[in-house]
């Protein structure tokens, strides 16, 4: 088949991003024709897979998006498939990586116009009239979206989680561990936090930076790639500019996880969450929001504490406490069985098989 794939923007440290070339990347291997159409690409293109830029010019976000989506309409006639990977009109199949947003978005919020043409792309795709079958990473996120457009039930393939298994703690990470840390200028008492992720805003950086606060023997590393302005003005306000540490995007992410001491992502919306799983893998405990929709995950696998969305700082203080403190033998043991033991891995390949099987129903 020939396969558009389509998405606003890439860039290499994603999640989102990420799983579309992995998807693409499979789908070639099993000897399927992938055109990615995006509006803008950083970093490497893909060997073999085609990557087409479409420009477009408009004074904001939420116009470029919708210009864009206008754009396709006509570059994607001749395919067999159109996967897109954000939300717009006309797909015969959406990656759901994003919420909900009419869970989000209510009047009068919903009616300016960068919120009601998001709003517009996102009912294109699930409204019960449209045919678009879609690619759901998430339970709770699913329920949402049948709950404000009576999306039925049998547009949907669930689709398990697609962690990497290199995140696996391997059996010589004491001296992978040691490296890096010194590598940070930590000797091996000294507390790591680790926050991992773009979207610094959602993911609840700002929560991160006050625990930091309060824990004046810690230091957190930021790993992702975001806009950092705000929070160096908060860091800065709160005394503790010193002990936080702006790392970019990383390539070396298994690294970070086996070398840290607690994962903090207390983010305030969050369709799933991958690394939360990739640190119970890789022996690392989290300290989640409920927010997150693999949070169970982490509370099933008894990998670290799931706070209430607006749990107090001091409860998450205290939290973040108990899990530092506790024996790390203990975390590595439980994430090694949860890594030997959980279906988390094939997101990737049940993707593709979705799309070779539907193909036939006239989608």
């Amino acid at each position: 088949m020939k396969m558009a794939f389509v998405l606003f923007e890439y860039f290499p440290f994603g999640g989102l991003q990420r799983d579309m070339l992995a998807i693409a990347r499979s789908a070639v291997a099993r000897g399927h024709d992938v055109t990615i159409f995006t509006r803008r690409w950083e970093g490497d293109r893909p060997a073999g897979i085609p990557v087409q830029l479409v420009s477009v010019n408009a004074g904001s976000n939420h116009q470029r998006d919708a210009l864009f989506a206008n754009k396709m309409t006509a570059l994607w006639k001749e395919f067999d498939l159109r996967v897109g990977f954000n939300k717009m009109p006309g797909l015969d199949w959406y990656y759901a990586a994003d919420g909900c947003l009419a869970e989000r978005y209510s009047p009068p919020l919903a009616w300016l116009p960068r919120y009601r043409s998001k709003l517009n792309m996102e009912r294109a795709v699930f409204v019960a009239s449209a045919a678009t079958r879609i690619l759901s990473i998430s339970h709770p996120q699913k329920a949402l979206f049948q709950q404000h457009y009576g999306t039925a039930a049998q547009r949907f393939v669930d689709l398990p989680p697609g962690i990497r298994r290199d995140r696996v703690l391997p059996d010589d990470f004491t001296l992978a561990r040691a490296q890096h840390r010194q590598g940070q200028g930590l000797n091996d008492d000294d507390t790591m936090l680790l926050f991992v992720g773009s979207g610094f805003r959602t993911k609840g950086l700002d929560r991160a930076i006050q625990m930091l606060a309060a824990l004046p023997e810690a230091q957190l590393f930021v790993v992702g790639h975001d806009r950092s302005d705000r929070f160096v003005a908060q860091a800065r306000r709160l005394g503790v500019t010193a002990r936080l540490h702006f790392m970019g995007g990383q390539d070396n992410v298994p690294q970070w996880l086996w070398s840290a001491d607690l994962l903090l992502h207390l983010a305030y919306a969050e369709n799933t969450g991958t690394v939360l799983l990739e640190a119970a893998i890789a022996g690392l405990p989290v300290l989640t929001t409920r927010a997150c929709g693999y949070a169970p995950y982490i509370e099933n696998a008894m990998m670290g504490r799931v706070m209430e969305n607006d749990a107090l700082l001091s409860e998450m203080v205290a939290a973040a406490r108990s899990l530092v403190e506790a024996d790390r033998d203990g975390w590595r043991e439980r994430g090694r069985a949860f890594a030997a033991s959980a279906d988390i891995y094939d997101l990737v390949e049940h993707a593709v098989s979705a799309l070779e099987s539907c193909h036939g129903e006239g989608l």
